[in-house]
């Protein structure tokens, strides 16, 4: 009998610590990597690159076979006579003006010429592009030189301006009557011309 009943004990204590042991263990965590799907590649489209507008563009430098030249409206001030000459593109393309043109007074269209030419005024503000029939204009101060002694003026009676667009060889002439200094080593400068802006105010 007590052999029975330690037996018996034996097999409780047994059968609880199993039932204990079990009931302590704990599930392990679920350690299972979820790994990231693949990564979602975006493929743009070809890169397109506005194209530049036509007025950003570098147009050919005028020249003077596709420019006409015009005087625009005189102002009086202080014994000076201010006007613009006016370029206005006659070619079929666009071309640009930049810098001074030569101005010098002329006894005609094929003459030398009269004086010293006209000074620099100023600076140039960077290239002027015109479109065809467009136009550009630089201002042009002129000294009435009755105010000068004859004797270092000189006076000639001239009828008229010789005109070379800027970086050209090639002139124009336009008519406007006046007395110029025959003197090119006068001190006192008888002209004076600002770089060429745009449209036809100088």
């Amino acid at each position: 009998m007590r052999r029975w009943r330690i037996a018996w004990w034996l097999l409780t204590v047994t059968t609880a610590a199993t039932v204990s042991g079990c009931g302590s263990e704990q599930s392990a965590p679920d350690t299972t990597s979820h790994s990231a799907g693949p990564a979602l590649h975006v493929v743009s489209g070809p890169s397109v690159t506005p194209a530049a507008r036509d007025s950003n563009a570098v147009a050919p430098q005028c020249r003077t076979s596709d420019l006409a030249a015009g005087l625009g409206p005189e102002t009086v001030a202080a014994g000076t006579v201010a006007f613009p000459i006016v370029f206005t593109n006659n070619g079929s393309g666009p071309c640009a003006l930049e810098g001074f043109p030569g101005i010098s007074y002329a006894t005609g269209p094929d003459s030398a010429p009269v004086g010293a030419p006209a000074a620099r005024e100023g600076t140039s503000s960077g290239p002027v592009q015109l479109a065809p029939s467009g136009q550009a204009s630089a201002l042009v101060f002129a000294v009435n030189v009755h105010n000068i002694p004859p004797e270092q003026c000189q006076p000639v009676a001239v009828p008229g301006l010789r005109i070379y667009p800027p970086d050209n060889t090639a002139s124009r002439y336009l008519e406007r009557a006046t007395t110029a200094c025959g003197n090119e080593q006068l001190t006192a400068t008888q002209l004076r011309v600002r770089a060429v802006v745009a449209g036809g105010g100088g």
